[in-house]
Parts: structure tokens; sequence; C-alpha cells
């Protein structure tokens, strides 16, 4: 087998042990949610139910020819199971959304990050919903263990509203409606992350499912005393893909000698890739000059992207030592990959394979950090950036904080297929990846050398809390 470099992606369209694992898909489309809401995404053209039945059909050969391992991730007869039953609830023709709204009910069965049905056309509908000045829900949330609606964010011009306040109903929807009916649909390995996620893209979420309104009626919940507000929704700017990378990643110098930084993703556009490189040039100089002895390196909010953003970046400044990243691999040879290579084979096959490929730390231009780097993880973690932690922490060369509630193996080289008829998206991986210490723990989740509790990680307090454990035991 010959040395390989792999590289890796993560999709996106758009995990609290009490939450409810997936139920049973409904049949009928027609009769879910009650929506008071008239400014739903428009409905696209209608698809026939030969051709519904015909994507479906078409979705189970792909598990079965495209992923290179789906018992990897998902039950797969209950998958099948599913697939079946949704063929046989089609008994009319569906509009596109409708058929979006069908077909994603299979999103959590996947229990995979990188597999889900999408529809670019409902992506689109919404840029240009936000382009137009569409009004969005007003407030950034939170999701608890209990399924609860939380506040995250202020909002000017309504102080009586407090962060972790609970949203009980909008616009006459419970809140355990709409998150329902949001994690029905909702992608990932676990219940926290598809939560987390849902939190964290929650506006356009509540848009494509129910809609959007000028003014939001919105009930909360605050010291036991029930509260409703009549607030106005708010506009967006456009997803700018050559954004300032600063608005990505942030440093600064702590109290004791301990430096931050905080990287919220590894995937750039060409534009932005040499200014991420020169702000990291920048901040390894910067805590060299500060006499910084440890640094957190805060990924709490990191969904991945490709490898050689953190293993230029960030490795040769940490790890005194060359380590691998992986130490397996396995993947389907569709048409793509043999094209992509380096791996050769016939196109259908599966080929496993060792990997020792070791990852360079010498070019760190003297400003490695004398002392230890702690990674900082959280329930949004996922796809590369959980290969930069458990290939730190297999090789010892960090401290891992924090917490997770996916896989410590991931999967990657997504491939995307549009379904004809519906022309909704598959997206799918054609690789699953070993971490460096082996098969043993690939199904749990990666476990923190610093266990930071759900209650704290995803607000300063995480990062207060590490910097005295820090100064604590150096």
């Amino acid at each position: 087998m010959k040395t390989i470099i792999l590289t890796f992606f993560i999709a996106f369209v758009i995990g609290c042990t009490s939450l409810n694992e997936p139920k049973s898909i409904t049949k009928n489309t027609k009769t879910q949610e009650g929506n008071t809401h008239t400014n739903l995404p428009s409905s696209g053209k209608i698809v026939s139910i030969k051709a519904l039945k015909s994507n479906l059909t078409e979705l189970s050969q792909r598990l079965d020819t495209i992923h290179p391992d789906p018992g990897f991730t998902m039950d797969v007869s209950e998958v099948k199971s599913q697939i079946e039953s949704l063929s046989e609830g089609i008994t009319s023709p569906m509009t596109h959304y409708e058929a979006w709204k069908y077909f994603s009910q299979l999103n959590p069965y996947f229990k995979d990050g990188h597999m889900l049905i999408a529809s670019p056309q409902l992506d689109d509908q919404f840029k240009n919903h936000i382009q137009s000045g569409g009004r969005l829900f007003p407030f950034d949330v939170m999701i608890d263990a209990s399924q609860r609606l939380l506040v995250a964010e202020t909002i000017e011009g309504h102080s009586d509203i407090k962060i972790g306040d609970e949203i009980t109903s909008v616009n006459g929807v419970r809140a355990s409606k709409i998150i329902e009916t949001i994690l029905a649909r909702m992608y990932g390995d676990s219940l926290e992350f598809r939560a987390a996620f849902t939190a964290s893209r929650f506006k356009k979420i509540y848009w494509l499912l129910f809609g959007s309104s000028k003014d939001y009626q919105i009930e909360f919940m605050h010291k036991n005393k029930r509260k409703q507000f009549s607030i106005m929704g708010v506009t967006d700017e456009p997803e700018n893909h050559n954004a300032d990378v600063r608005e990505f990643v942030q440093s600064r110098i702590l109290d004791n000698d301990i430096g931050y930084l905080r990287v919220d993703r590894f995937f750039y556009s060409q534009e932005q890739e040499q200014p991420f490189f020169t702000f990291l040039d920048e901040t390894w100089q910067a805590f060299k000059d500060a006499n910084v002895k440890d640094v957190i390196i805060d990924v709490r909010h990191n969904p991945g992207g490709t490898d050689h953003y953190w293993q230029q970046g960030i490795a040769p400044y940490i790890a005194s030592r060359p380590f691998p990243f992986l130490s397996n691999f396995k993947i389907r040879m569709t048409e793509r990959n043999i094209k992509l290579g380096p791996i050769k084979g016939n196109q259908g096959e599966v080929i496993e394979g060792t990997f020792n490929q070791l990852v360079p730390v010498d070019a760190h231009k003297g400003l490695k950090i004398p002392g230890r780097a702690y990674l900082l993880m959280g329930p949004l973690s996922y796809s590369s950036t959980i290969l930069f932690l458990t290939s730190l922490q297999d090789s010892r060369q960090a401290v891992i904080a924090g917490h997770s509630n996916v896989r410590s193996c991931t999967t990657g080289r997504i491939q995307t297929h549009v379904l004809s008829g519906s022309n909704l998206e598959l997206t799918m991986p054609t690789l699953i990846f070993t971490r460096p210490s082996g098969k043993e723990h690939c199904q749990q989740p990666i476990e923190p050398d610093v266990y930071v509790s759900n209650e704290v990680i995803n607000s300063n307090e995480a990062v207060e809390h590490l910097a005295k454990y820090i100064t604590a035991n150096r």
C-alpha cells in the first residue's frame, strides 16, 4: 500500500442524553405540523408518485454501492425498513418542498454528520429571502437536555428577556413541537450533535419548516412567570465566502502566561487561505513575545474542513515530534475516487489499508510553545476537527478538554448525488477513517482528559475553568 495523504470534507445544509431517539417516520406529510404561517418557502414543481418511489429505491441501492460500510454509522436494516415505510406511505404526488420534508425524515437514522438528504433549491430560496430583506426568527437559541428552547443572546429593546429564559411557543406553536419537528429531520452522529447543530442554525431551519413573518409572537418563561411579546423579525447578511478570516479565528493572551487561540473552521476559500496562515503566524509570534507557556486552542464550534489548515498552521507549534493522524482507512472506489486517487482499484470495490503518513512538525519557525497545548472541544467539534483532536491525544502531545458526543472515528470524502425527479440532493461519505489508537474506541466519543460540563461548555466559563486548571497543574 502506498503512503497516502487523504483530504476530508464536511457537508452543510443548513446531541443530550435525555433527548428522544428518532420516532417512527410520518407517512402522510400533509397532516404534519399545525403551522399558522403563510410565508413558507415556495413549493416547487410537482413530483410524481413513480419518481418519489424510484428515488427511495435509488437511495437504498446507493447505500450498498457508494458507501464503504453503512453499518459503521447506522443500523442498515432499520434504515432500509424506514425507506420501505416511506415508499409505502406515498399515495399521491408531492411538491418539491413536501418531498424534502418527507425524505429528510431519514436523516437522523443515518447517524452521520456527513450523510443527509437536502434541497439546494430551498438553500437558494433562503439566500434570496435574506437578500430581499426577509425577516427571520429574532433570537439566538440553545437547546438543553430536556429539549427546552432557551434564549442564548439578548436583543436590544427587550431588557425583560434574559439569557436562559425558556421560549415556550412561537406564533402559537409550542416550542416542544418546533424542536420535535426539526430534530425529526436533522442529521448527525448523536442526539447532542443534532440538537447543538439545530441551535446553531435555528433561524434558517425555523424558516425552512415554519416560514417567516414580520413579527413573531413569542411566549417566554422567566422565573416561573409567563411573558408574551410581539418581536419584529431580524434581517441578516448573505453569507460571505470571502469574509475576513478574523470572523472565524481569534487570539489573545490570558493571565498567567496562557495563550488563547480560537479556530471556528478548517475550511476557507482560496482568497482566505493565505490570510488564515498569516493570522496564525502573527499569533504564534505574539505568544512568543509575551512569553506564553501554555496555550488553549478552542475548537468548540469547529465543524471541520480540510486537514492541512491544522497540520501546517497549528501542529508544528504545539507538537514535539511527528505523529500519525490515522491508523487505517476504508474507501469505496467510486468513479470520483478513482480520479482523485491516490488509492487505485476497480470501480465499486471497497479497499482497506493502513496509513503510515506522519504529520511533520519542524516548520515552527522557532515559535513552538514551551509548555502544553490544551484542546477545548464541544458538541459541534466534528470531521477534520475530530482528526485534529484524536491524533494529538493518541500521540500524547496535547491535553483534551471539554466533552464530545460524536464518534471518535469519522467518515469523509463525501459525494453528492441529485435524485432525478425530486431533484433532492443525497450526500454520502465514501471513506471511513480509524484514529491512530485503532478501532477499539471508534464508536465512542473522545474521552477528555479534563471534563467540562454541558452547562458551561458554550460559555466563556469553559475557558476560565480550563485556564484555572492549567495554572493549578503546572
